[in-house]
């Protein structure tokens, strides 16, 4: 998990307040409106936009590797809780912007971006 400092410019990265997970639906309901567990079963899946890690932590189970990335350190900082609580051992978290993706080189499966502006 990296706790390297993010330096966003102009519209990257901006942030609005977030709404409540709890709001939301629940990450399999969401994903069997994309399809359902194939979807995200064995592969390696980013979800930009993650928030709190609702929907990472909700899809881990079923993929070989999520990596989820928000540009607000507090968001980032729930979902790394929220990890540690939920024994999940295949998912990261990392501050940063889709715009400027801080995985050279990786390759994913799947990308999700859910609830994400």
């Amino acid at each position: 998990m990296s706790g390297a400092a993010v330096h966003l410019r102009g519209d990257v990265g901006k942030r609005l307040p977030a709404m409540s997970s709890a709001l939301r639906p629940a990450p399999l309901v969401e994903l069997r409106e994309w399809g359902g567990e194939d979807l995200v079963r064995g592969k390696r899946v980013l979800d930009l936009g993650c928030g709190d890690g609702r929907f990472a932590l909700g899809v881990a189970p079923f993929a070989a590797r999520v990596e989820g990335l928000d540009a607000d350190p507090d968001a980032i900082a729930a979902a790394k809780r929220n990890a540690r609580r939920s024994g999940s051992r295949n998912v990261r978290f990392a501050v940063g912007a889709a715009q400027h993706l801080p995985y050279p080189g990786a390759d994913f499966d799947v990308v999700i971006l859910s609830w994400t502006l």
